[in-house]
């Protein structure tokens, strides 16, 4: 895939190589469909605006590996800099294939739409979409809606380590499984210290194909959520909802936040 920058949407693309810390301004909220509200774990209010929808992209982008070391530096400047000015970023996080590492996944979570374009006209974002364009091959880019987004308020912790996953739905049993995965979700962040993020997101013109984007302490804490009760009733009940289903590890230390 090769990308010409000068279509608008590949100039936005160039934004979902920002390395925010997920969902810490947001302390420790869930989003939960279109609307923001406070997890049911949380002692503080959601942000401000938070009747808006939730503006999410999901991206999934090449980078040229021999410029792999460029694209981490400028992209911690970024971060850097949106830390300190732009409240509205809720999370951004990206992680590399195990097999593939220059191959990236990102899911952004905005406080509304307005916030997203507030980042955009920043002059850090500016600075970063021109250095960055060299550095890309191809892409991806999908505007996405929260199905639920939980999440502690700590970062997670340098072992980190991320699972992502691809699955579609049978459309005739969404609703149901919407609901099943809601309360899955929940209460690992809830009952589970190792789990640090579980986003769950669906595609806007495709509702019933979701997205997940997860992150645990590390390897053993994946491995207890996967026997986790909760986990395993989720995947009982909802076994014959899934069509298909493509799960991707990531390189350890590949995640950036």
């Amino acid at each position: 895939m090769k990308i010409s920058f000068g279509n608008l949407e590949l100039l936005k693309l160039a934004f979902a190589l920002l390395f925010v810390s997920g969902l810490a301004h947001a302390n420790d909220q869930s989003v939960t469909g279109d609307t923001m509200k406070p997890a049911k774990t949380s002692q503080n209010p959601p942000p401000a605006n938070t009747s808006l929808p939730a503006y999410v992209r999901w991206s999934e982008l090449e980078v040229d590996p021999a410029h792999m070391e460029r694209f981490w530096a400028i992209g911690k400047e970024n971060v850097r800099e949106t830390r300190r000015n732009d409240p509205g970023v809720l999370a951004f996080y990206f992680a590399g294939e195990k097999d593939h590492p220059n191959r990236i996944r990102v899911l952004e979570v905005y406080a509304n739409e307005n916030a997203y374009k507030a980042h955009m006209a920043s002059a850090h974002y500016k600075q970063f979409r021109d250095d960055s364009r060299p550095l890309l091959t191809g892409h991806a880019l999908f505007e996405a809606v929260p199905v639920i987004l939980g999440a502690k308020p700590q970062l997670p912790p340098p072992t980190a380590v991320v699972r992502m996953a691809k699955i579609e739905i049978d459309p005739a049993q969404l609703d149901t499984y919407r609901e099943l995965v809601t309360e899955e979700i929940e209460a690992s962040i809830r009952l589970e210290p190792g789990v640090f993020a579980i986003y769950a997101v669906a595609l806007k013109d495709h509702p019933n194909q979701l997205r997940f984007f997860e992150i645990y302490a590390d390897e053993s804490a994946y491995l207890h959520h996967r026997n986790a009760l909760h986990f395993q009733k989720y995947l009982n009940e909802t076994k014959d909802m899934i069509v298909t289903r493509d799960l991707v590890e990531t390189s350890p230390g590949s995640l950036a936040y």
